[in-house]
Formats: structure tokens, sequence, C-alpha cells
């Protein structure tokens, strides 16, 4: 099998995106997105990404003339491509001139973000993503061009009105041209939800594609062949729909969706891996005992929004479930670990809350959130933005003490109902008596 390379002329093109965060993520999906734009001729959807901190990922991309593979894996099945939708990349530096041109492109007409959940703070900081993103806004002001859309790609509930208050609120700090102001509050930031399982590469798996394919791609892709990206209605949505983004009014419930039947499912099967000394979520998943948990999970979490009105719920369960288990797209438990004060608000914590409120069954996501705090207490390595206070506060002997004080801990976001934390103790102390596979046998 060949890989499927692009059939589009590269040279000369002009850029219509350009993208803040060059990682894998942005890399399997969104560009995905764009090159099958160009594939089509459905017009100029080049791409200038910028790399908000470190230039590996640049100078990596620039030995291949910015072309990748993205490996579609499901099984024995693969399905390589070469993506040439990056035309160029960089740090970020307003004085370099392949930037600015590209932020002057007439083409332009979208600016995408795929960055960390904590990068979106307001603020005077030069070097932050809402500022940068404002000087590149202000370039564009200032000579008179057309605001592009900016669409948010991260986890983040209602994404687009949250970038869009964060903007606003740095342009009132730093006290911009009260006309830049105005121009900036009408630009379009619509809502978005995207999906697609994009583990991090390993050296193993570049050389195994390349004794298989033939050549050596460092900056190799391999994802899963499902992907979804979903945009609310906007001035601009037309564009997007012409290259298969699904625009839809219930973004807020697609997120919803997401972020807790498999999100949800994804965070809570990789405590498990942690603390069962499982290196990936598939081998996790593929324990009958543990899949029918999670199933069981979903059906709670399920309970706790709104889904989309086109969705049949319990086939979107079995979906992330046979996701999840994709043996050749191999997701760490140990990178899906990470960050999980970050996470898990909008995964299990608002979940929780809405059942409780509700009065409805809810004992198997205290016991998932049990796992995440049995491993905070682990002494496995844990990488999050408040692990000093996290890991301080979960280590201690006592259970109740113990999930007390990691919900009062500063800066961790919709703190569960102070009635469940009892219950999470209790399935915290099953936990470290019986093993987690065995609580959620009985669950």
């Amino acid at each position: 099998m060949k890989a499927q390379t692009p059939e589009y002329p590269r040279a000369d093109r002009k850029i219509g995106v350009i993208h803040f965060g060059l990682g894998a993520f942005h890399r399997g999906h969104q560009a995905v997105y764009c090159d099958d734009a160009l594939r089509s001729g459905v017009g100029e959807w080049s791409i200038y990404g910028i790399s908000p901190r470190s230039a590996r990922v640049t100078d990596a991309l620039r030995k291949q003339d910015f072309m990748y593979t993205v490996n579609e894996r499901e099984g024995e099945r693969q399905n390589p491509r070469v993506i040439g939708s990056i035309l160029d990349g960089s740090l970020y530096d307003l004085g370099n001139a392949p930037l600015s041109q590209a932020i002057l492109s007439p083409e332009l007409k979208l600016i995408t973000i795929t960055v960390t959940e904590k990068a979106y703070q307001a603020g005077i900081q030069s070097d932050s993503m809402p500022n940068r993103l404002l000087d590149i806004l202000q370039l564009r002001f200032s000579r008179g061009l057309a605001a592009p859309v900016l669409i948010s790609c991260d986890n983040l509930p209602a994404n687009g009105q949250f970038l869009q208050r964060v903007l606003l609120a740095s342009a009132h700090q730093r006290d911009l041209d009260s006309d830049f102001q105005q121009w900036l509050a009408n630009i379009s930031t619509p809502n978005s939800m995207v999906d697609r399982i994009v583990p991090a590469i390993t050296p193993s798996a570049i050389e195994e594609f390349e004794r298989e394919f033939g050549f050596c791609d460092e900056s190799l892709i391999s994802t899963e062949p499902f992907r979804q990206w979903v945009v609310e209605p906007h001035a601009g949505d037309r564009l997007l729909a012409d290259i298969g983004i699904e625009i839809s009014p219930q973004v807020e419930e697609y997120e919803a969706l997401k972020l807790r039947l498999f999100n949800g499912a994804h965070s809570t099967t990789a405590y498990f891996s942690q603390l069962s000394g499982i290196e990936y979520v598939y081998q996790a998943i593929a324990l009958q005992k543990w899949s029918g948990f999670i199933a069981r999970l979903q059906e709670q979490l399920a309970n706790s929004f709104v889904a989309p009105s086109s969705v049949d719920v319990a086939k979107y369960c079995a979906q992330a479930r046979a996701r999840i288990g994709n043996s050749a797209v191999a997701h760490r438990g140990a990178q899906i670990a990470m960050d999980g004060s970050a996470k898990l608000p909008q995964r299990l914590f608002l979940a929780m809350n809405a059942l409780h409120q509700a009065g409805q069954p809810r004992e198997r996501i205290a016991f998932a959130i049990s796992l995440w705090i049995r491993f905070l207490q682990s002494g496995l390595s844990v990488t999050d933005p408040l692990a000093e206070g996290l890991l301080d506060r979960a280590r201690v002997e006592e259970s109740n003490r113990a999930v007390r004080q990691v919900m009062q801990t500063p800066g961790l976001q919709a703190p569960i109902n102070e009635e469940e934390w009892p219950v999470i103790a209790g399935y915290l102390d099953q936990v470290q008596k019986f093993g987690p596979l065995a609580v959620a046998e009985n669950l």
C-alpha cells in the first residue's frame, strides 16, 4: 500500500488559516479537514502554524517541507495519507516576515486554536495566547482588512464565548484603541466541538511505519478513522460546511456528549489503567468486567445532560468504548491522566452535581472520581497545573480528610457538592482495600 499524496499545487498559495498550537491533535484533525478542502479545490485553506513556546515541531516539519503523514488505523487496517495543508510555521514573532505576510493574507478566513486550557488567561502578559492573538488582529485592523472567524478547538464549555470574553478583557486591561475594541467585539467566535483520538507518536511507531511503507516520517501522526468537528451557525458557516464541518445550533449539547460520554469514560479508564499497572487504555477496556462498568458509568453520565436531538446515545456510547478499545491506536493511560484538575470538572464533576440536584443515581461517578484521588495518592508521576497543592492534600491517611482537602484545593473548578464527599471517600477506602477492578465489578 502507498500513502495518498496531495494532488494539489502547494507553491504560491495564499494562507487561509492561521493556527495557534501545532501539536499532534491539530495536525491529525483540523489540518486534515483543510487538506480535504485543498484536494477538493473549494478555496484557499492553506495553514500557517504558530508554535507558542518551542520550535521543535516547526523545525521537524520544515525538514519535510511541512508535509507529514496521517495514518488512520483500526485493527489491521491502515490508511496513510500525506497532508500538505500546512504551508509554513514558526514560533510567534511579528517581526518574522512569513508570519506577517500570513496575517495580512487577503484569503485569511480563520484563526483556530488548540492550546492548553490554562493558556486562556486574560491579562497584560505580552506572551499570553490572548495577547498574541490581539496583536495579530490589531495588525489586520490597522490595514483595514476583514476580520477572520476565531474558532477555539479546545475542550472548554462554550469555548467561543469564553475566548471572546478573554480577548475583550485583555484588550480592556491593555487599554487598546476604542475603535479596535469595538471591531473586536463584533468578530465571530462561534462555539465548536472537536473529536478525534490522536495519541503521542513514539520512535518505535515511526520505525514500524518505515518498515511497512518504505519511507521515514519523523512527523508521523497515527490516529483513529473517526473524526468530528461541529461549529455553531455564524456569518461564515457556509465556507466551513463546504469542507465537511457540521454546522449545528446544538454545539453545547455535542460538547456535553463528548466530554461526559467519551472523555469521562476515557479519563476514568486512564486512572484505572494507572492504578492497575496497565500501560494502554485499549488493554484496560479489553477487560470484560471493566468494559461492562464503563457502559454502566456512561448510562449514569448520560442522565446528566440533554443530548443532541439527532444522536442515538446508546450507539454513541458503544462507539466511544470501541474507539477507546482500538488497539491500533495505542494511547497511554499516563498521557490521558495528565491535567486531571483541568479536565475532570467538565467530564465528571458537573455531571455529579447535576445528578445530585436531580436526585438521580450517581454512585459510579463517585467511584470514578475516587480513582483520580487514589491516583494522586499512588506515588505515580502526576502532571497537573495544581499538582503541588493536590498531592499534599490527597496524601493523608484518612479518606474523608483526603477527599475534603482535594475538593477544597485552591483553583479547582466546579467543586463537587460536599454532601457527596463521604460517598467518594467510601469508594476510596474500597479501592485501597480491594483494588479498582473488584469495586467496579460490584458497581
